[in-house]
């Protein structure tokens, strides 16, 4: 049987050449201008919808050459972005693809609005014998018709931790209010000021447990609100200015009697900030140490391998190796942020006498 014959471009085509606006193959070729326009459009409109979050990271970064070419640039085009709501279709399509939108990486929740005083019947908020313990008493027995009012504060660490908080305490018995805010830290009050931040959640909400987790984005020079360079890092000057810092957190969430839980940094993938993240947690735990109503976690320890003393992704639960930490090496994954407010609930338990009743002992 003859095999049918495997057609090919003929000679004449190939020694002609190819028609004008044609491949050798009779494809209709795209001219190199209008292939201009389309990459030139596509990029354009890529900037348009993340030019927002581009600018908040920009915000965000230490002072410098490259952060001030950063917002000249994309500062009109947020402006743009935001007006005409460009920026909602790249969170749509961040949410699409199963990504946090205004972050591009681990589960990063949006914060709750400012918390107000509870006006509703079953939470009637502060009144006789409804605020917050004293100093040195333990945390209030709520019951649901007084319900714990719990806070989480802090970084994006924070911000998956509320969320999973919201879990793990009973909601009958507690609210909680998650005021965790990505990129944020006590380093640069000029870019978001936590002192002034955590006034505001202390004298609307009047907390009676507040839970803390920053640091990650404070690995950079001190600045103040006007954003002059106050201490920079790795100078003598920046420990000394970081513990103000972190004590003048301390005193404002005590302020009205509330108990502190402050968590530290865990360990994470990056060797580079080793060494700093432990100096801020030695800051920590010095701070919690002097400073009434305040107990320091030491999550660097809790979620560090047994066997190595370095990073894992994993805990071990008896028989069992759970994965707890996201790919980025800092974050945390749903089973591992319930163990880690689980264990801070815990703290505050054994701290203030938190009833064990108020959250889940158990996954």
């Amino acid at each position: 049987m003859k095999e049918p014959a495997i057609q090919r471009p003929s000679a004449d085509r190939f020694a002609g050449g190819p028609a004008p606006g044609r491949s050798v193959y009779g494809r209709r070729l795209m001219p190199a201008g209008r292939g201009l326009v389309v990459i030139l459009v596509t990029l354009l409109a890529w900037t348009l919808m993340y030019a927002p979050a581009m600018k908040r990271a920009a915000e965000a970064s230490p002072l410098g050459v490259r952060r001030t070419v950063s917002l000249v640039a994309l500062t009109p085009i947020a402006a743009v972005s935001e007006l005409f709501r460009i920026d909602a279709l790249a969170e749509t399509i961040e949410r699409a693809v199963g990504r946090a939108p205004r972050d591009g990486g681990p589960f990063v929740p949006p914060p709750d609005d400012l918390p107000v005083v509870p006006t509703d019947p079953n939470d009637p908020g502060p009144g006789p014998g409804n605020g917050p313990s004293e100093v040195g008493d333990p945390i209030r027995v709520p019951t649901t018709t007084r319900r714990l009012r719990v806070v989480v504060v802090g970084d994006s660490l924070a911000a998956g931790l509320g969320y999973f908080a919201e879990r793990v305490f009973r909601p009958r018995l507690v609210r909680v209010s998650r005021q965790g805010r990505i990129s944020t830290g006590l380093a640069r009050p000029d870019y978001f000021n936590w002192p002034l931040a955590m006034r505001r959640i202390v004298d609307a909400f009047d907390p009676d447990l507040v839970i803390v987790m920053l640091g990650e984005n404070d690995h950079q020079s001190i600045q103040t609100v006007s954003g002059q360079s106050l201490a920079q890092l790795g100078t003598p000057d920046w420990p000394a200015a970081y513990r103000d810092r972190v004590l003048q957190l301390m005193r404002i969430a005590t302020s009205r009697g509330a108990k502190v839980v402050w968590a530290g940094l865990p360990m994470s993938s990056r060797g580079d900030w080793e060494e700093h993240s432990q100096r801020m947690n030695a800051i920590y735990e010095l701070a919690a140490g002097i400073s009434p109503n305040v107990a320091y976690f030491d999550a660097w320890e809790r979620f560090r391998s047994p066997r190595t003393g370095g990073y894992t992704a994993y805990l071990r639960e008896g028989n069992r190796f759970i994965l707890i930490r996201e790919g980025d090496g800092l974050h945390f994954n749903a089973i591992g942020y319930t163990i880690l407010a689980r264990e801070i609930a815990e703290t505050a338990a054994e701290e203030f006498g938190l009833a064990p009743r108020t959250f889940e002992t158990e996954l």
